[in-house]
C-alpha cells in the first residue's frame, strides 16, 4: 500500500512561504496518558556547514550558496520558537481534517537537514532554500526522482486541497553533471520549485519558496555546481 509521501512540498506551500512563520499561542493542557512505546529510529546524518558549503557524506553530496545569502546556527529555529514563532513542520490550518491526518503521519517521515534565505527571515519577498531528506522505507517501489514525484501527485488527487494550490506534471532537468526530478506549484502564498534525488531509501530533496525568478536560477546554479559524487 501507497504511504503517504510529499508532506514537505504541501506543508511549506499551502503555509505560508515562510513555513508557518507565526506567532504561536501555548496549547492547552492535555490529561496525561500512558506511552505507547515507539520503535527506535537511526537518526538520520544532519551534515555539515563550511561558510556557506553544506555537506553530507552519508548521502554524498556538498552544495554551496552565495555568500549574500544566510545560513541560520542550529540553534535558530529554538531562538525563534522562544520568541513565539513557529518554524516547524505541521499540518497548515487551511485544509480538510482528513488531509490534516496523512499530512501528520508524514511529517514523521520528513527531516529539514538545512536552511537558507536570501534575506534576514521575515523580509519581504524573501526566498527560502530548504534541504531535507523524506524515508522511503515504507514505499520501496520508490527507485528514483520521477517514481516519487509521481507518487506526490497520486497522493495530492486523494486529498482535499484548497482551490488555490496548483501543481505541474513530473519534469526533469539536468544540471552540471546530475539529473534531478522537480515538480512545480503556487498557491496564494507564492511559488515553488522542489527538486529530488533518491539515494540510498531516502528522497533528498531542495525546496526553493521564492517570487522572483532570478532565486530560481540562483539555485539551479547551486545545484549544477554541487559535487553529488562526494565520497
Amino acid at each position: 500500500m501507497m504511504r503517504s509521501i510529499g508532506v514537505f512540498l504541501l506543508v511549506s506551500i499551502l503555509g505560508s512561504a515562510v513555513l508557518a512563520q507565526t506567532k504561536t499561542k501555548p496549547p492547552p493542557p492535555v490529561k496525561s496518558a500512558i506511552p505507547k512505546a515507539v520503535p527506535v529510529k537511526e537518526p538520520v546524518d544532519a551534515g555539515t556547514v563550511s561558510g556557506r558549503t553544506y555537506m553530507n557524506r552519508t548521502f554524498g553530496f556538498e552544495v554551496t550558496f552565495p555568500n549574500s545569502w544566510l545560513i541560520p546556527g542550529d540553534d535558530f529555529e529554538a531562538e525563534m520558537k522562544r520568541a513565539g514563532f513557529d518554524l516547524g513542520l505541521k499540518a497548515p490550518a487551511n485544509v480538510g481534517p482528513q488531509t490534516r491526518t496523512k499530512i501528520n503521519q508524514a511529517i514523521k517521515k520528513v527531516e529539514i537537514l538545512l536552511t537558507a534565505y536570501r534575506s534576514i527571515p521575515g523580509s519581504a519577498d524573501n526566498a527560502i532554500v530548504r534541504i531535507s531528506v523524506e524515508d522511503l522505507s515504507s514505499n520501496p517501489q520508490i527507485k528514483d526522482a520521477v517514481d516519487y514525484f509521481d507518487a506526490m501527485r497520486s497522493q495530492f488527487k486523494t486529498m482535499t486541497l484548497p482551490a488555490d494550490f496548483k501543481y505541474s506534471e513530473t519534469q526533469a532537468e539536468q544540471l552540471g553533471r546530475k539529473q534531478f526530478g522537480f515538480l512545480d506549484s503556487s498557491n496564494n502564498a507564492g511559488k515553488k520549485r522542489l527538486y529530488a534525488t533518491v539515494r540510498k531509501g531516502y528522497a533528498i530533496l531542495f525546496s526553493l519558496s521564492y517570487s522572483k525568478a532570478e532565486d530560481l536560477q540562483t539555485l539551479r546554479e547551486v545545484l549544477a555546481e554541487g559535487n553529488f559524487a562526494l565520497k
